[in-house]
């Protein structure tokens, strides 16, 4: 058995590809050069071959289009086998490459590549025929297909464009295959399936007997092709044995070939085949569908393959670390070109992958195993944003899995993430989702909620701006900028008596702007599954084949598919308690007075400003903020759930803000709790304004207890604490303080362990502090790939002690 290799050695084939330039306000920043790091590439061998594939089945049922178009770009793209590796898979012809999907928008990605900053990633002859293949994509890309088909007055709250606080989102389904099935079956399984329908069907020829036909041939083409795939491999793996005279080599080699003859075609056998299965299905998902996320839940999956490993004497600890590490190099891979704008959203970002660790099987059992504790501690060795850690906790959990996760939180690196399945469980009730179910819950990208291998394959309905739907509620529904009449006629706010009329103006603009956002989002649902129907990802979800249905097709019967992510509650509850206090209460100020001093963005009125951002505010333990709150939240949410997705069920909001709060912020003026125009929004739904937290972390978590998380939506918390408080003789302390949150009822929290002395300094010396992390939002980034702004945002949150 040859060595173990070092975390040193893994780590020499670790590429990054995060988002090294993030605009706001269509502003370059300083001293950037270019939006990734140097040496990556636009790889064009995904658009090329899907091309080819479309030029040829013109005509042809769009269903199988796609399936031969995958299998097209499975025969034909570029595949390698790198020093070291022992799992493989490529999407791009180099590990420097970087993905996108000209089937989604070429539009992004040609100004990239043209500006100053993106040119390096692509040279002239690339260029070129990138330029050739968006001729062929122009009219057909998703981009251009939904916006031909819009007109009229829905066009005004088109992505912004007349600053409408609802944002669509041009992506669609995430979405958690069935992992746990594929492996027990094997791809070859689900192909017999698939077959054994299509012999049903020919016997009972039902209503939709040829969108069956069609859809189930296409899953078979697509999974044939995937196993085509993984033979590629074995065959290459084989050939560089043959040339090879080094023991150890020839050994590496040879298991990649007895792997990928073996998997995904067959079960897996052993720790190594599973993990190899599960690379070529999220890597074909990835390939299928420019996606983000992973979601599966990875020490419930896997624990068992590790557990058997070991009782065999197959692996030793070491060995399954070490597989898990390379593992990560291979997600780390998996790089994705983005757009200027979604750059802003997803700053320092690769693709948001993160795994879900712990919780309960399907009968409240706890389920940690060997392969958690193994996960941990290959993450704390690597150092690598991705893939992220989601760690369920419940009232079982071991102490010792809490104290080895924060031994990995204190390294910082920024995960694992909590999630209180005490309060997620009740939550997932509410939203329909049978217990058995629930209990399966895992997280995908930030805080999505999925349920694996159900037809949950999370549909996103963009975002809803909540201070800027405040800024329409205090204008009448008139554009601040424009003065057009672009949102609700509510009343004028001189009118107002009391903080209640400010709210119900709020709501109004919330109901008016989120349902139009809703319609759009329901209308490009229905062109996702006309124009790009998803035969192998349906394939691995439960229903599908049995449905004879493509996952686009159908949904499963709960608000948790659908949701749009909600943006500056925390902002939004701090204004109203100082207009109630100050405005209505205290008479200290007019409402004419106020609008005047936010019209002039507070440049004159700075006493204004001080009593406001002196109110009292959300996170310090005090009910008259508080209260506020939980109202904002509560109303918010069941004005949104009021709007219902193509399949009837409530659309619900999400946490999952990312780093969208800062860039969001941009284009808000001045706020009613003493916030300047064009600054961050609070970066968390659950998160104070920063600074506004002056009371302590205890006080922050007894402010978010009183936020019903059965009324609302799956919220996140950011808090940031120095790495000392996890020292010697401290730990059991902060376990504690994990204790009342758990007990609290609060949906997620996460934090940064890093001081604000080592974040100043890394902005000022970058090259001295290249591989530091630091957790954004929902996921973490290397601090020098973060622009200035959200640097400072992140230096801004309060650092809190014990």
């Amino acid at each position: 058995m040859s060595a173990i290799l070092s975390t040193e050695e893994i780590k020499k084939n670790h590429v990054v590809k995060t988002v090294h330039v993030v605009k706001r306000g269509g502003q370059k920043e300083k001293g950037v050069e270019s939006m990734y790091r140097p040496g990556v590439q636009l790889d064009l061998q995904r658009s090329r071959y899907l091309t080819e594939s479309y030029k040829a089945t013109e005509g042809e049922p769009m269903v199988l289009r796609r399936a031969k178009a995958l299998e097209n770009v499975l025969t034909k793209m570029d595949i390698y086998i790198r020093d070291r590796e022992k799992i493989v898979g490529n999407c791009t012809a180099t590990p420097e490459g970087l993905f996108f999907g000209i089937d989604m928008n070429y539009r992004a990605v040609k100004r990239v590549v043209e500006s100053e900053e993106g040119r390096s990633l692509l040279d002239d002859e690339g260029r070129k025929e990138l330029d050739e293949m968006i001729e062929y994509w122009k009219g057909r890309c998703m981009s251009d297909i939904q916006q031909a088909k819009f007109s009229g007055e829905i066009l005004d709250y088109w992505n912004y464009s007349k600053l409408s606080p609802g944002a669509w989102s041009q992506w669609s389904e995430l979405g958690v295959p069935d992992y746990e099935k594929a492996l027990r079956v094997g791809l070859k399984g689900l192909i017999a399936e698939a077959e054994a329908r299509l012999v049903e069907i020919d016997k009972t020829v039902p209503a939709d007997y040829i969108d069956q036909k069609e859809f189930l041939q296409s899953v078979i083409i697509a999974l044939k092709a995937v196993i085509a795939y993984a033979h590629r491999y074995a065959a290459l793996a084989r050939e560089k044995a043959d040339r090879t005279d080094d023991p150890d080599e020839k050994e590496r080699l040879d298991t990649i070939a007895k792997n990928c003859s073996r998997v995904p075609e067959h079960p897996p056998e052993t720790l190594a085949q599973a993990l190899q299965l599960f690379y070529f299905l999220h890597l074909v998902r990835f390939i299928e569908y420019t996606s983000v996320g992973i979601g599966v839940r990875f020490d419930k999956v896997f624990g068992p393959y590790y557990e058997n490993d070991l009782k065999n004497g197959s692996i030793t600890e070491e060995g399954a670390i070490e597989l898990i590490q390379l593992l990560w190099v291979k997600i780390q891979e998996l790089g994705m070109m983005y757009s200027p704008t979604l750059s802003a959203v997803y700053g320092g970002v690769a693709l948001i992958q993160s795994i879900t660790l712990g919780g309960t099987d399907s009968k409240g059992n706890d389920i940690t195993n060997k392969m958690t504790y193994a996960i941990l501690e290959a993450a704390k060795r690597m150092r690598t944003p991705e893939p992220t850690i989601c760690l369920r906790v419940h009232d079982k959990t071991p102490k010792e899995l809490i104290s080895k996760a924060l031994d990995v939180i204190q390294s910082g690196i920024g995960y694992p993430s909590f999630f209180n399945d005490e309060s997620m469980l009740p939550l997932l009730k509410r939203w329909k989702v049978p217990l058995e179910d629930g209990r399966d819950y895992a997280i995908s990208g930030c805080v999505y909620l999925e349920i694996p291998g159900k037809n949950v394959t999370r549909k996103a309905y963009g975002g809803i701006n909540l201070p800027l739907a405040l800024t329409y509620a205090l204008r009448q529904g008139k554009n601040y900028l424009t003065g057009e009449q672009t949102g609700a006629p509510t009343p004028d706010p001189l009118t107002f008596t009391s903080v209640v009329d400010v709210m119900d103006a709020y709501i109004e603009q919330i109901r008016f702007f989120f349902s139009r956002q809703v319609k759009i989002e329901n209308t490009c649902q229905t062109l996702y599954e006309k124009y790009l129907p998803r035969p192998y990802l349906s394939a691995l979800i439960q229903g599908c084949i049995e449905k004879g249905q493509d996952c686009r097709k159908w949904g499963y019967a709960s608000p948790i598919a659908s949701k749009s992510i909600v943006l500056g509650p925390s902002n939004v509850a701090d204004s109203l308690a100082a207009i109630q206090k100050n405005v209505f209460e205290d008479k200290k100020v007019t409402m004419e007075e106020l609008l005047k001093a936010l019209e002039a963005n507070w440049v004159g009125y700075e006493n204004i400003r001080q009593l406001m951002l002196n109110a009292p505010k959300f996170g310090n333990d005090d009910d008259y903020a508080d209260q506020i709150a939980a109202e904002v939240h509560h109303r918010t949410a069941a004005a949104m759930e009021e709007s219902k997705n193509r399949f009837g069920e409530s659309v619900r909001g999400d946490g999952s803000g990312i780093s969208a709060t800062y860039s969001a912020g941009a284009i808000v003026p001045a706020t009613p709790d003493g916030r300047r125009a064009g600054e961050p929004l609070a970066d968390a739904t659950l998160s104070p304004v920063f600074g506004a937290d002056c009371d302590g972390p205890t006080a922050v978590l007894k402010s978010a207890s009183k936020i019903s998380t059965e009324k609302s939506y799956n919220h996140l918390l950011n808090q940031k604490f120095s790495p000392s408080v996890l020292d010697e003789g401290h730990k059991d302390k902060f376990i504690a303080y994990l204790q009342a949150w758990k007990d609290l009822g609060i949906n997620q929290i996460q934090f940064n362990m890093v001081d604000r002395e080592t974040l100043l300094d890394a902005q000022k010396n970058p090259k001295q502090h290249s591989d530091l992390l630091v957790r954004v939002a929902g996921y973490s980034a290397y601090f020098v790939d973060l622009s200035e702004g959200l640097q400072d945002s992140i230096i801004a949150r309060t650092e809190q002690t014990l």
